[in-house]
């Protein structure tokens, strides 16, 4: 079987938990939601149709993060049963996946991140283990849905298309809601990829 791969790339984790941790990244094509505002606008070209033991090559850390575009538009728990036939078995491998949460993630995945569109609305449809929201001017936390308050971590990043009035919103917004967290791209300040 064949996925739509956009690119895959090694880098570190620039947002959330895991900020600052080596990873190989995959970044599939097609996205459901297609926001205005999205930084990875070329995840919604068709991408290069690759065979999981092409893609197995690439993978050079032990932390994989699955991205998009939107990952869970393709059977993933296929795509990680393939690639955890095929990685040597000497070397444990967790998967990570950043999804906008419109469709269920399998538990296959060890770690979920989701980054709900608050401009869409929609049911947040998997099970996350921490959440991320781009904060802009008319950004209002009453769209973090009240069951994850509290029980994840929930971070708020400044949209870069607004830095300076979206960063003093995420500030105030953090200081008035002490469950949230401050959140930032590291890969931005240290302009990589």
């Amino acid at each position: 079987m064949n996925y739509p791969i956009i690119e895959i790339f090694d880098s570190v984790q620039g947002e959330g938990s895991w900020l600052g941790i080596p990873a190989t990244f995959i970044r599939f094509a097609g996205c459901n939601l297609q926001c205005a505002w999205c930084d990875t606008k070329q995840s919604w070209g068709k991408g290069t149709p690759m065979a999981v033991a092409e893609i197995a090559k690439q993978i050079h850390y032990s932390t994989v993060i699955l991205t998009g575009g939107e990952p869970t538009l393709y059977d993933l728990e296929a795509f990680i049963t393939g690639l955890r036939e095929i990685l040597p078995q000497t070397t444990t491998i967790t998967f990570a996946i950043e999804t906008n949460g419109t469709n269920p993630v399998p538990s296959v995945i060890d770690w979920v991140v989701c980054s709900p569109k608050p401009d869409v609305d929609y049911i947040i449809r998997c099970d996350p283990d921490e959440l991320k929201y781009v904060v802009d001017a008319i950004f209002s936390v009453d769209v973090i849905p009240a069951r994850f308050r509290g029980s994840i971590p929930i971070w708020l990043q400044p949209n870069a298309m607004d830095l300076p009035v979206s960063q003093k919103k995420c500030y105030s917004l953090v200081m008035e809601h002490p469950d949230l967290r401050l959140g930032l791209q590291l890969h931005k300040i240290y302009n990589i990829q």
